[in-house]
Formats: structure tokens, sequence, C-alpha cells
């Protein structure tokens, strides 16, 4: 059955088809930038266990699965930029990164690419990289050289990583802030100003900490696998220090997919505006 998601909240008992579920979702004609992230978490909240070289973390094979890969890429072709990060480009550069950056090439999403070309957008989102150490192989932003690339880093950056990188990629760098950190607060206002509008964080948790720091989040889609992973070495949605006061986000929508992982199911949930 093609119409196999339950929608749980706010109207249960209703039937939706996966594919499109999360299209047409994030606004369009807003006049501030749209911040939105999506991850796929256990029930125990592990993001992420140690890859089988234990040198990096990894999405557990335990919750991948390709049903929610087709929502983090549908939410993917309504961006504007993707807000990725440094580490994503030094694991790249080691053969250790687990996908292309979205949207995905392959014949499965080729709805997802046209469907871009219809609403006007262009064929790929722009990228933008979260970085401190401006520690980013050069030759790796070279596999995006079809989308405009930028390097978001703190007001005191290295001056000579910043000159290094100008030189050898077309990357623009964007400071925000007044230290060596990104002060995610300004983060909207700048990326406005160049004329984004939805803008997808698919980073790691520290760049997630840095966005609810400074209240830049608008949006959280959360796929939770129904399994328990256990681990002492993990990823969380997000690692940083406390959040003072708490980051609310309200429940917006909740499904439920009963196929996938096999013999757990997975809900699906939106939070935020």
């Amino acid at each position: 059955m093609d119409d196999d998601i339950l929608e749980l909240y706010p109207n249960c008992g209703q039937f939706h088809a996966l594919k499109g579920l999360y299209l047409q979702q994030i606004p369009t004609r807003n006049e501030q930038p749209f911040l939105y992230t999506n991850y796929i978490t256990s029930l125990d909240g592990r993001i992420a266990l140690p890859a089988a070289d234990r040198r990096s973390h990894e999405v557990p094979p335990a919750i991948a699965n390709a049903r929610d890969w087709r929502l983090f890429q549908e939410l993917a072709a309504q961006a504007d930029l993707l807000i990725s990060s440094a580490r994503y480009f030094r694991q790249a550069a080691e053969q250790e990164a687990q996908a292309e950056l979205p949207i995905g090439l392959s014949t499965e999403f080729d709805d997802l690419r046209a469907w871009r070309i219809e609403q006007g957008f262009s064929p790929q989102p722009d990228i933008a990289l979260f970085s401190t150490s401006l520690d980013i192989p050069p030759e790796t932003l070279q596999a995006y050289a079809d989308r405009k690339i930028y390097i978001i880093t703190g007001g005191k950056a290295d001056p000579k990583q910043v000159d290094k990188l100008t030189r050898e990629t077309a990357a623009r760098v964007i400071r925000c802030g007044e230290t060596r950190q990104v002060d995610a607060s300004q983060l909207k206002t700048r990326l406005g100003e160049l004329g984004y509008r939805r803008l997808y964080a698919i980073a790691g948790p520290s760049v997630l900490h840095a966005l609810v720091h400074g209240n830049a989040l608008d949006r959280l889609y959360l796929t939770t696998a129904h399994c328990l992973l256990g681990g002492q070495d993990f990823d969380t949605i997000v690692r940083g220090s406390k959040f003072s006061p708490a980051c609310n986000l309200p429940l917006r929508t909740l499904y439920l997919d009963r196929r996938m992982p096999e013999n757990a199911g997975q809900t699906l949930a939106i939070y935020g505006h």
C-alpha cells in the first residue's frame, strides 16, 4: 500500500504516501530566512556511533534506512542553501564521508531534481560550511564547483587560513561574531542579505548547538527508529553547554512509519514553527 504513513497528530487516523510527505513544507516567501534541520535517532538518543575503523562516527546501520533517506532528500530539495560542516569535507578527503551532499544524483531522486526546476529553483542548493579552524581540504570543494560555496567562521578567524582558502578555492568567507567562534545570532541576517530564504542544516551536534544558542533554529525534523543501541561513545543531536533558557520546540506533526527499520518501525516528528 502506497499510503502507509499513519498521521498520529494533529489529524489522527489519516494515511499518507511516503513520497512527497515532506515536500512543500518549507515557507517560500518568508521575509526572514527560515532555518530547519533533520536527524534520525534511536530510542536511546544515538544519532551516530563509532565506525568500524573507529576513526569517525557514522549513522548506525540498525537505524539508517532508505525511507528516512528519502525524506532527508525531500527536505534538501526545498533548500536554497545547505549548512554543512568542515568535518564533512575532512571526512570526504579521507573517503569517510557517508554520502554526497544532497540532492543525490541517483535515479531515485530524479523527481526531486525535476521538482526544483519546476519551482524555479537552481538545480542544486548552494553550500555553506561552519568552521572555526578553517581546516578544510581545498580539493574536496571541487566536487561542488557547480554551486556557490560559503565558509562561515568567526570574526577573529586566522587570516592566513582565510587567505589560503580564498586563493585556492572559489569559496566566499562570511564572518559572524567577534571571536573565533561563529555567532549564529548573526547568521540568518548575513545569509538573508545574500538572498537566501530556506536554510537546511545537515551538520552534526556542535553546529546544531551553535544554531540553537544563536536562536537561529526554526524547525526540527526528527525520525526516531524504535530500537535501543546502547554504547558509551556516541553522538546525540546536540552537544555543548546547557541552554538557558531551554529551547522550546512545540510538536507540529507526528507520523508513524511501520515499514522501517524492519520489525521496529519509526516515528516522524516535526517540531517548531
